[in-house]
C-alpha cells in the first residue's frame, strides 16, 4: 500500500473514532431491561397473585369521592376470565338477594359490588417506564383507574403530600376521552395536573389500548398506544413541590358513582368491566428500580 493510501486510512479511522467519543454524539441505545410483568393466563376464576397484590376492601366513599361501591375479593368481582385477561366487574347490587344484603343492610350508599387491587407492601416501584394494556368500560358514573399513590416517608405523610400519578383514568360518560394525572401539595382533587386524551372516532371502550408513563428523575410523561398525552416536570410544577422522586406502589379499580364523573351513576347497569390484557414495568433510559418488599 502506498505511504498515502495507507495515511488516508489512517486519517478515516482516527476521524470515526474521534466521532464515537464526541459528547453529543448519536449512539446506539442499549435495550431496556423488563422489571416485572404480569400476564393473566391462569384458568377462569383464578385470583391475582397475592405474592403481589392484595385487596382493598369495603365501602368506598371512605377515600372522600363520594364512590358508591363496596370493593369485595370475590372472584365474581376479580379474577381472570380464562382467555388472558384480568377482569374487574362492577356489579349491580340487589337489596332483596341474599348474598347482597350484608352490603346493603349497611351500606345505604353502595349500588354496585367492585375490586380494587394493590401493590402496597409487597411491590414498590421507582422511575422507569410502566405500561398496561386495558379495555374500559362505558356507562354513566363507572370510574376505571390505572394509578399509582406515593409511599409515606419522612418527607410526606399520606395524600396528597407523598404524590398520586394517575396513568389512566377515564368517565364512563366520555367514552372516547381517558385522563392522565398528578396529584401533589397545591395541585390535587380538582386541581391536579391533568392531560386528556381523545380517541377519535372510536370509542376507548370499544376495545384495549396501552396507557404508559415514562418516569424519570424531575420529569413525568403520559402516553395512550404509543401518542404522547402531555407531561410534567419539577419546572412545571414549581413553585409548588415535586413529590415524584420516591417510591410509588400500583392500583387497579373500578369505582362507581362518585364526583369524577359529575356525581352521576347509571344504576339501569348491571354489570360493566375493566379488563386488563398484561402489566409491564420496564427501565427508561436506564432508570428503574422494582422495590419487593
Amino acid at each position: 500500500m502506498k505511504k498515502t493510501a495507507r495515511l488516508a486510512l489512517i486519517t478515516g479511522i482516527l476521524a470515526a473514532l474521534s466521532l464515537s467519543l464526541t459528547p453529543g454524539a448519536q449512539a446506539v441505545t442499549p435495550a431496556e431491561k423488563i422489571l416485572w410483568t404480569q400476564h393473566f393466563s391462569s384458568k377462569a376464576g383464578t385470583k391475582v397473585d397475592p405474592k403481589f397484590w392484595s385487596y382493598d376492601l369495603g365501602n368506598g366513599m371512605g377515600w372522600g369521592n363520594l364512590e358508591q361501591e363496596y370493593y369485595t375479593n370475590k372472584a365474581a368481582n376479580i379474577s381472570m376470565d380464562g382467555k388472558g385477561r384480568l377482569v374487574i366487574n362492577a356489579i349491580k347490587l340487589n337489596p332483596d338477594d341474599p348474598k347482597d344484603q350484608y352490603i346493603t343492610n349497611w351500606c345505604g350508599d353502595c349500588r354496585f359490588s367492585s375490586a380494587k387491587i394493590v401493590t402496597r407492601g409487597k411491590l414498590g416501584f421507582k422511575y422507569g417506564s410502566i405500561s398496561a394494556r386495558i379495555q374500559v368500560p362505558a356507562g354513566v358514573g363507572m370510574w376505571p383507574a390505572f394509578w399509582m399513590l406515593g409511599v409515606p416517608r419522612s418527607t410526606c405523610d399520606g395524600w396528597p403530600s407523598c404524590g398520586e400519578i394517575d396513568i389512566m383514568e377515564a368517565r364512563g360518560s366520555q367514552e372516547y376521552h381517558s385522563v392522565a394525572s398528578l396529584h401533589g401539595p397545591g395541585y390535587s382533587g380538582g386541581n391536579a395536573l391533568s392531560h386528556y386524551y381523545f380517541s377519535g372516532n372510536t370509542p376507548l371502550t370499544a376495545g384495549f389500548h396501552i396507557y404508559r408513563v415514562d418516569w424519570l428523575p424531575n420529569s413525568i410523561k403520559f402516553y395512550v398506544d404509543g401518542n404522547l398525552v402531555g407531561s410534567e416536570t419539577r419546572t412545571t410544577v414549581s413553585p409548588n413541590s415535586w413529590v415524584f422522586n420516591a417510591e410509588f406502589y400500583m392500583i387497579l379499580n373500578l369505582a362507581t358513582g362518585g364526583n369524577f364523573d359529575g356525581g352521576a351513576l347509571d344504576e339501569t347497569i348491571q354489570q360493566a368491566s375493566l379488563k386488563v390484557d398484561w402489566i409491564k414495568y420496564t427501565t427508561f433510559k436506564g432508570k428503574g428500580t422494582l422495590i419487593r418488599h
